[in-house]
């Protein structure tokens, strides 16, 4: 996910979801609470879009939404 942020300039966004991995690797629990809630309300990671100069690359955010889905399941088996 962090890579593909990157590649379309969302830094932002991108800091956040890796903050939560790192969290998450060096098992502390905090970054599966923190990813969660990248998940919630407007704007939230939910709704991000990827674009490159005013352009959506289809096939990006579809590998994206992909990765969204499945990290939102691997952060849920960890809540488990």
């Amino acid at each position: 996910m962090t890579t593909l942020l990157k590649l379309h300039g969302d830094n932002r966004w991108a800091e956040q979801v890796e903050r939560c991995r790192s969290s998450i690797a060096q098992s502390d629990y905090h970054g599966v609470d923190r990813f969660f809630c990248l998940y919630g309300g407007m704007g939230s990671l939910n709704d991000v879009i990827l674009q490159s100069g005013g352009v959506t690359p289809t096939e990006d955010n579809e590998r994206f939404d992909a990765l969204r889905t499945d990290a939102w399941k691997q952060a849920n088996a960890l809540a488990r």
